[in-house]
């Protein structure tokens, strides 16, 4: 029977934050490779089953069934043969004179003292025996192998244990044939502990047994024995027809724990490797986190709310019986935007408390979002949040772009976060305005319009939402306005529609935008007193102005009754029916009465109003005739003067009838729409290929295409044809079609597709077709100049073997897929992890060599070692191929220094080129040539002219950089040191939204975003075999040197924020409070003679805010000189040696302040500060090379990291960086050495010094020859260079001869 290896994967993906409400579909919404789990997969065969977990707070554990459950392991590599081969010792007559039957035994040492269980893991490459003679000769036969495993803890001797193995039998035989590498793994053997104590070390001992004493027995171990042999000779040699090899690959070393994993959504998944035979693509169609809903709202099936018209809005949310609140799963976005911003755990609820939000105010929005609208597909809710948040990002954008959702915007009124949204009045498209402004009630009597240029009016928008018809990948709707394009041509904008999942949204957003340039084309300013608080952004106001209306009818009311107002002029009504006056209330609400007559100034209106109204209030007098046009307000600001500016933007009633409007013209839509037939597939391609399946080698033709820009795929039907024979057609859902039959070299091959959508109409893109002579297998085709060459093949056969201490083979197949790999270079990138979780993006560039060489030699570093290979396109394989080393230290070494430049105080506060440190990644990335703060007037940039645009602000980004590390490794004196690297890269799109991105597309290298896996860093570091002696500095730049002592001068303005809020400005930059580093010894001044300081000091403080939070003002160096906003007003520090941290604040205005970083001296040598003036040093090094883990002899070391990307959309992230300096063990032994007769004894000095230090001595053992009854030494402590040793007798110095063993760690040069 032929052995094969059954293998299945187990893992757990982390879903999102929970609780959820769990899979959408159940078992039909697990999908691998982009397709969905079936039932058969799932109950009939088992190749695949999962259990989900939703994100409970106190959900259980996955189970004693999972082998995930409740352990972690970590993989120990043996990599050695137990026992070995049959083999036969034969004369010269070659008859067998002994047989062996390959005993023997292997022990590996376990001690991790956490450590609960074992498995091991074997690997059989050959077991078979072959018949020598008759019918049978040349066949193969089973043959076996007996194991026996045991274990020995601290406690006792060797204890026998089971191997309980698929393939194994009870007695611990394997039997079978097997002629590749047959693999298996044991059970958890569960160590012995003693009190809940591991009783460590355990030895585990693997032995390969005979079957048998007699040889007779041991012949039992192959099918076909020397007995049953007929017509040779009893003593014919078989070794060359029998195979019982096993290697003990490797140990499994577990330990088992408890994790629920709680508020975190999870899916175990169970895979059948022999069905995926690489890890799978996970994707998962969830409904997703649950929150808060209000008390009259109800979740519907597909997540949006009902709300019930008769329950009144009591501002509560839901509640369970318990009374506390209920969590449902929900589509709407305003509840959404609430969780984020009041959860505490994943959101914004350490800073903002629920009692800052009014649901009051946010009912109204809610309920028009989830307001049901028509659509061709039925009806749905106008507004829905379908969104992944999967990245950090900083809180504020995010908010932005939940709220963008349903067009809201932020801010912040009586400490309470206040929400807008541009949207109409529930069941009607008008919007009520809150109040009017007139030539009466505003500052001056004017207002000041302006309107947008019709250049930047769009006349396309390109909205892209994110298709569930298509596995939720990128697709766009176009909305047009053909009149506009007739007059200014195609202006096209593209949006994104945050979390928008379907395409009648996306489409209602682009009608927004495109309606919205087109009628929202004028903007209003004006001042105005403590009227300016009766309007918030986001309400709509009135405008009368008489100077547009050329009559005036409106004013102020110089006196009132509910039945009748006297005006500030005689009353004149404008030409027109049904006359209304409208007037503000004390409240700031606004009444509108018909007017019933006028007599002089005396307005009479019916029905009364409800109170009398103020005098003073603003009045509007409207009819048919005179409508007053509406804004929409975006900001209030307060002045210094107690008025309040107010900027709107026009406002037409009755757009949002039009933008629900979305079912009207979708078939009229420019190509590209959604509900048009498919576009035609593009890129057709036929490539030829050799095909080796181990007996002939066959031509395989591949037909391969890419989906056209627009329209929804549901399948592809291809055909082919050959020759003068028919079209054979197909269907699949692939982008290509494999072709075996019928290739004969040099007919015609002719191939076509055709796009078709989805159901229920599955409209058809026309055909496309391409032709080609058949050419030999392991061929190329060429249309259109283009090269069709396929992706390299996957590596095969990857393995790595250790290579004395500190380098490693890594090797692969001669072939892949059937190709030979004479056009590829292998490509070799580590990655630090041991786990297995190491990926190509996540890891560093190690070498590449000529693939046929198969096999390249490498620096030793745990981890995993991955393998592509690329062509000469430098297209490289679909998929990595990796083998993983972890091997733990045999002989201890002295750890000198770990140096983290990620764990250094400051985050990377080393010398930058082109680099900088991201917070937002907490690490390494490229810097660009932008100039972003320095702009201080941002109105410059592609407004107005001045031939500068947003382009040249933004810049582009580096492709190569370099960090040096912040200090140089002295080790005191010339040692040998081994030095290994610690460094944590991947490659990063800075963005990955299509809008985001700022370099041409071009330069893009993929277009999803999905692998940027073009860069690399390097460590690399260079040496010296001296050491500073002159007090200077080593730096790469001489312009990043701040000379101490220096004095600094800032000019300080005051920016005013609004609302009556204050802020510094230096320098001119438009950064408000920014913080300010001060370094000790150097003079800082602060310029306030800019007008803008008037009546706001600069002041000094260890409190934040000052005086205004309890603090006191900080003197200590500080001169003010002046009055702030005269000339040759100024604050002045002279920052004194351990000056305490400080923040400058203002004595007159709080939230003035920030933090000013009170840094020591520049440098230090050795802990030594610097003199004042640094000086370039002369310390003379190496070249720079590569930091592999080796060992180095020098005594200084400066280390730098060298980023570097093939495209400028990828960048680098190094959120690890270091290096591990260490001193290997070394035991010097002596020749014999005469001691001599000097009192003061003999002095030994080592052939090589060792380094010592508190804790870091020297062992010395001395041998002694020719001692005499009486006789002993006396020996001083060892020092790093030798000791003194001296012979007595009787209180005597006595002469004799010694060796000596001196253990200590590392290697003095000279």
């Amino acid at each position: 029977m032929a052995l094969n290896s059954k293998t299945r994967l187990e893992l757990i993906d982390v879903l999102c934050e929970g609780p959820i409400d769990g899979l959408a579909n159940r078992r039909n919404s697990v999908f691998l490779n982009e397709t969905k789990v079936t039932g058969d997969q799932q109950r009939k065969n088992r190749t695949v089953s999962f259990i989900e977990k939703k994100g409970e707070k106190d959900q259980g554990s996955f189970g004693e069934g999972s082998a995930l459950s409740d352990v972690q392991t970590t993989i120990v590599d043996v990599n050695q043969q137990v026992g070995s081969n049959y083999r036969e010792e034969v004369n010269d007559n070659n008859r067998v004179k002994e047989s062996f039957y390959g005993e023997g035994q292997v022990v590996r040492e376990i001690t991790d003292v956490d450590v609960d269980f074992v498995q091991l893991v074997f690997t059989v490459p050959k077991l078979y025996c072959i018949a020598p003679e008759g019918l049978a000769r040349g066949q193969l036969f089973f043959a076996q192998i007996k194991l026996r495993v045991s274990i020995q803890d601290a406690d006792g001797g060797y204890n026998k244990v089971d191997i309980k193995a698929e393939g194994v039998s009870k007695r611990n035989i394997i039997k079978g044939i097997s002629t590749s590498q047959y693999q298996f793994k044991t059970q958890p053997i569960n160590l012995r502990r003693k009190k809940g104590k591991a009783l460590a070390p355990y030895r585990i001992k693997v032995q390969k047994l005979a079957f048998g004493n007699t040889e007779e027995d041991k012949e039992r171990a192959f099918e076909i024995k020397r007995s049953d042999l007929k017509d040779l000779p009893e003593k014919t040699p078989l070794a060359d027809k029998r195979a019982d090899t096993i290697f003990w690959t490797s140990i499994v070393v577990g330990k088992r724990f408890k994790t629920t994993y709680p508020f975190t959504a999870l899916v175990h998944l169970d895979i059948d490797t022999e069905e995926y035979n690489t890890l799978p693509a996970r994707a998962y169609e969830i409904r997703g986190m649950k929150v808060k809903i209000p008390s009259s709202a109800d979740p519907r099936e597909d997540g949006s709310l009902k709300y019930d018209t008769n329950i009144p809005f009591d501002g509560s949310l839901r509640t369970g019986r318990d009374g506390k609140p209920k969590l449902f799963y929900t589509t709407c976005p305003v509840c959404c935007f609430y969780d984020l911003l009041t959860n505490k755990r994943y959101g914004c609820g350490d800073f903002i408390d629920e009692s800052n939000l009014n649901w009051i105010d946010l009912i109204e929005i809610s309920q028009y979002c989830n307001e049901l609208v028509n659509t061709p597909a039925g009806d749905e809710p106008r507004f829905a949040i379908n969104t992944v948040l999967g990245s950090q990002a900083e809180a504020y954008n995010v908010l932005q772009d939940m709220a963008s959702v349903f067009r809201g915007m932020i801010f912040w009124k009586s400490d309470n976060v206040q929400l807008a949204a541009d949207h109409g009045e529930l069941g009607q498209g008008n919007v009520n305005a809150i109040h009017v402004f007139s030539n009466s009630n505003v500052v001056d009597g004017s207002f000041v319009y302006s309107g947008s240029s019709l250049k930047t009016r769009s006349t396309r928008v390109r909205v892209r939402y994110n298709d569930p018809e298509n596995f939720y990948k990128s697709n766009f709707i176009i909305i047009e306005d053909i009149t506009l394009i007739s007059k200014y041509g195609i202006q096209e904008k593209s949006v994104v529609a945050f979390g928008c999942t379907s395409k009648y949204q996306a489409q209602r957003m682009g009608r927004w935008i495109l309606y919205s340039e087109k009628l929202h084309d004028e903007t209003i300013a004006f001042s105005v007193g403590i009227e300016g608080l009766n309007v918030l952004p986001g309400q709509v106001f009135e405008v009368s102005d008489e100077m547009r209306q050329t009559v005036r009818i409106a004013g102020r009311i110089a006196g009132a009754t509910k039945s009748f107002v006297n005006i500030d002029q005689t009353a004149v009504l404008p030409s027109g029916s049904n006359n209304n006056l409208t007037v503000t209330m004390r409240d700031g609400t606004l009444e509108t009465r018909s007017i019933s007559s006028v007599s002089g100034v005396r307005i009479n209106v019916t029905p009364d109003f409800d109170q009398d109204p103020p005098d003073n209030a603003a009045y509007a007098i409207k009819n048919d005739s005179v409508v007053l046009p509406k804004y929409r307000c975006l900001s209030v600001a307060e002045g210094d003067d107690g008025t309040y500016s107010v900027i709107g933007v026009k406002h037409v009633d009755g757009i949002y009838n039009d933008i629900d409007n979305t079912g009207a013209d979708l078939d009229l839509l420019a190509p590209g729409s959604f509900d048009g037939a498919p576009a035609a597939p593009a890129d057709l391609k036929i490539t030829f290929q050799g095909i080796d399946d181990g007996r002939n080698t066959t031509n395989r033709a591949t037909f391969s295409w890419s989906r056209g820009l627009t329209g929804p795929v549901s399948e592809f039907k291809a055909c082919q044809k050959v020759g003068e024979g028919n079209w054979e057609c197909t269907f699949t859902e692939n982008n290509f079609i494999n072709i075996d039959s019928n290739l004969e070299t040099g007919k015609l091959l002719q191939c076509k597709v055709q796009a078709i959508g989805p159901e229920p109409d599955n409209k058809k893109s026309e055909f496309v077709q391409i032709s080609r002579t058949i050419a030999p297998g392991g061929t190329s085709d060429t249309v259109d100049g283009l090269a069709t060459v396929p992706l390299p093949p996957d590596p095969e056969g990857v393995t790595i073997e250790a290579i004395g201490v500190d380098q490693v083979s890594v090797q692969w197949s001669a072939t892949a897929s059937g190709q030979n790999l004479d056009n590829f270079v292998a490509v070799i990138r580590h990655s630090g992890k041991t786990d297995g979780t190491g990926s190509w993006p996540n890891s560093t560039l190690l070498r590449k060599v000529q693939a046929r060489t198969t096999s390249v030699v490498l620096p030793l570093m745990n981890g995993e070692y991955l393998v592509k290979f690329e062509d000469s396109d430098n297209q490289r394989s679909a998929n990595a191929v990796s083998a993983i080393i972890n091997i733990p230290e045999g002989i201890p070494r002295f750890n000198y220094e770990v140096v983290r430049e990620d764990a250094s105080p400051g985050e990377f506060p080393g010398e930058k080129h082109n680099v900088y440190y991201a917070s937002n990644y907490d690490g390494l990335i490229f810097d660009g040539n932008a100039s972003f703060d320095s702009i201080f007037n941002m109105d410059l940039y592609g407004i107005g002219g001045g031939g500068s645009t947003l382009d040249d602000l933004f810049g582009t980004m580096f492709t190569s950089g370099e960090y040096f590390f912040n200090s140089v490794l002295d080790l005191g004196a010339k040692y040998s040191v081994r030095l290994e690297r610690i460094l944590n890269a991947r490659g990063i799109y800075v963005t990955d939204l299509i809008d985001g991105r700022t370099e041409l597309i071009d330069t893009w290298s993929d277009f999803d975003g999905n692998i940027p896996d073009d860069t690399n860093v390097e460590v690399y570091f260079r040496k010296s075999d001296s050491a500073e002696t002159d007090g200077s500095i080593i730096f790469e730049d001489s312009g990043y040197i701040e000379l101490e002592g220096d004095t600094v001068t800032t000019t300080v303005q005051v920016a005013d924020l609004g609302a009556g809020n204050k802020a510094f400005r230096f320098g001119g930059s438009s950064v408000n409070n920014p913080q300010q580093p001060l370094d000790e010894g150097n003079v800082y001044i602060f310029d306030q003679s800019h007008s803008s300081n008037s009546g706001f000091s600069f002041r000094f403080s260890e409190t934040v805010n000052g005086t205004h939070n309890g603090g006191s003002e900080y003197t200590t160096g500080v001169t003010v000189v002046g009055t702030p906003g005269s000339a040759g007003a100024y604050t002045q520090i002279n920052v004194v040696n351990n000056a305490p941290g400080l923040f400058y604040y203002c004595p007159a205005k709080d939230n003035m302040s920030a933090t000013v970083a009170t840094n020591a001296r520049l440098c230090t040598v050795r802990g030594q500060a610097c003199p004042n003036l640094l000086q370039q040093s002369t310390l003379v090094f190496d070249d720079w090379i590569p930091l592999e883990n080796n060992t180095y002899v020098g005594r200084s070391f400066q280390f730098k990291a060298v980023l570097s990307t093939e495209h400028v959309d990828q960048t680098p992230l190094v959120d690890q960086l270091g290096v591990k300096v260490q001193f290997e063990r070394r035991t010097e032994n002596s020749e014999t050495i005469n001691s001599g007769l000097s009192a003061s004894g003999k002095a030994v000095t080592f052939k090589n010094a060792f380094y010592t230090d508190n804790d870091t001595k020297v062992t010395v053992g001395i041998t002694t020859f020719n001692m005499g009854a009486g006789d002993y030494y006396v020996m001083s402590e060892p020092s790093a260079t030798g000791f003194t040793i001296t012979f007595k007798n009787g209180g005597r110095v006595v002469e004799r001869n010694f060796q000596y063993t001196a253990i200590g760690f590392g290697n003095q040069q000279s």
